[in-house]
């Protein structure tokens, strides 16, 4: 979690952050709300604790989003694996 010297230098580098809450985070990432709480609990989504309430900001939550995708590797095709073995055995 975001200690509030953190989040009061980000205040004043930026004009606005945008807060949303767990319901809200929980809809845009399509995942429920126990399961948010977990990752926050765990440190593994970046959040503020407000008087005991998660919030969370809506650039990090993006920058999240954008460090958790995963490019795809080229080592991997699935479609030649299926065309070496046709269907109803192998070759």
């Amino acid at each position: 979690m975001v200690s509030v010297g953190a989040v009061y230098s980000r205040l004043k580098s930026r004009q606005t952050m945008e807060l949303l809450t767990v319901q809200e985070v929980s809809k845009i990432i399509k995942a429920k709300p126990k399961t948010i709480y977990q990752w926050a609990e765990l440190g593994q989504i970046p959040c503020l604790k407000l008087n005991g309430t998660l919030r969370f900001d809506l650039e990090d939550i993006k920058n999240w989003i954008k460090a958790c995708k995963k490019e795809p590797s080229g080592g991997y095709n699935m479609l030649s694996r299926l065309e070496a073995h046709p269907k109803g055995g192998k070759k």
